[in-house]
């Protein structure tokens, strides 16, 4: 018996119309299919750089309002007075300690009753972004007076800070006698400011 591959009569035309096809799928996949995937992802490359520039030209348009916007805030900070106006801590030291004594002739109701016991600098060692001056302070006063010498203090210009407060009620006696002549609390506090300088240095 012999074994043919014609297609059964009236079957040749589906059969060719098949063969037609995988031709033409094979041909594809040869000679097509590398192209226009390559084309599709040039396409979308593409497209992700016209974004791309789209998004840069928006930003390119902000520009005069961006460098508007810094000059301002560099204007501002120059004309800040956050920082302590010398250039080196003992002048800064210096300054401080004759603001705070003059914060203390001023906020003092009695001079007898609201002194300076005595005041020291102190140099932070610690790096910091800035050179902080730091004044270790020890008077006597009447706790209302002393409120508002701290107070003075924290709102002052250039930017001050107190910290380390420990207050001491005390009553000095002299021969079994309260002496008028001393404020009730003895307060001790560290008040700093800053230097445009770098920290840990001299």
């Amino acid at each position: 018996m012999a074994l043919t591959l014609l297609p059964a009569p009236g079957k040749g035309k589906p059969v060719a119309i098949g063969l037609a096809l995988m031709v033409l799928v094979l041909i594809y996949f040869l000679a097509f299919h590398g192209f226009i995937t390559q084309h599709l992802a040039y396409a979308a490359e593409i497209t992700d750089l016209k974004d791309s520039e789209l998004r840069f030209r928006q930003i390119a348009a902000q520009r005069p309002q961006i460098e508007q916007r810094l000059a301002e805030v560099r204007q501002f900070q120059a004309g800040a007075n956050y920082f302590l106006p010398e250039d080196s801590f003992d002048l800064a030291a210096a300054n401080l300690n004759s603001q705070l004594k003059q914060i203390i002739a001023e906020k003092g109701r009695d001079p007898q009753r609201c002194q300076l016991i005595s005041s020291q600098n102190e140099r932070p060692t610690a790096p910091e972004p800035y050179q902080r001056v730091v004044v270790k302070v020890r008077m006597r006063c009447d706790l209302d007076d002393l409120t508002e010498i701290l107070y003075e203090l924290e709102n002052a210009t250039p930017f001050l800070f107190v910290t380390e407060l420990n207050l001491y009620q005390q009553q000095m006696f002299q021969g079994g006698m309260p002496q008028p002549n001393l404020g009730d609390m003895d307060a001790r506090f560290d008040v700093y400011g800053y230097i445009r300088k770098p920290g840990g240095q001299g």
